[in-house]
């Protein structure tokens, strides 16, 4: 049985489209829309649980949304019971997804460890955002979030094995969060 930590979280769904069981879902990326999956994890109750895609059932919608139709998902009653579920696709897959345009999904680093080259391990990256096109990662340190630019310059490795990513932080950006 795959665990969340083994996936990447790949969007959730917000509403129903439709009378025929079709879902909208708030994506973090394009990894959806890229590629033709056949199937995704939805999270139900703390649990993962498969679900095949339909041959043209998985459509854009908007620049961070999708329709997708889930098979054997016939009425939007069936539906309403998914809404807030998160959708996963396992880590095994995402590096290929990857490779296909050589560009790395910043969304893939959700739950990856931040590593400072100088400070060494900081915290979890809890979530990206995207500031007209700077990319942000916010990390929790110390019980606080804190926002530091994915820029490529400050890019020095990443262990997907590990889930580690390791940047050069630019400086004093984190010193008020680590002097306590």
């Amino acid at each position: 049985m795959l665990r969340k930590e083994d996936c990447y979280l790949a969007g959730s769904f917000t509403k129903t489209h439709g009378v025929k069981g079709e879902l909208v879902a708030k994506t973090n990326g394009d990894l959806l829309e890229r590629n033709k999956l056949e199937s995704i994890l939805v999270d139900i109750d703390g649990g993962l649980v498969p679900f095949f895609i339909p041959k043209n059932g998985l459509s854009s919608r908007n620049h961070s949304s999708v329709r997708i139709l889930l098979e054997d998902m016939a009425t939007e009653e069936k539906a309403k019971r998914f809404i807030g579920c998160d959708i996963y696709i396992p880590m095994k897959d995402v590096p290929d997804f990857i490779e296909a345009d050589d560009e790395l999904d910043p969304n893939v680093l959700i739950g990856f460890t931040y590593e400072d080259e100088e400070k060494g391990e900081l915290g979890e990256i809890i979530d990206i955002q995207d500031y007209a096109g700077n990319i942000v990662m916010v990390i929790e340190i110390n019980n606080e979030e804190v926002m530091i630019p994915f820029a490529d310059e400050n890019f020095i490795d990443l262990d997907e094995e590990n889930k580690t990513i390791i940047m050069e932080t630019p400086d004093g950006l984190i010193d008020l969060y680590l002097d306590e």
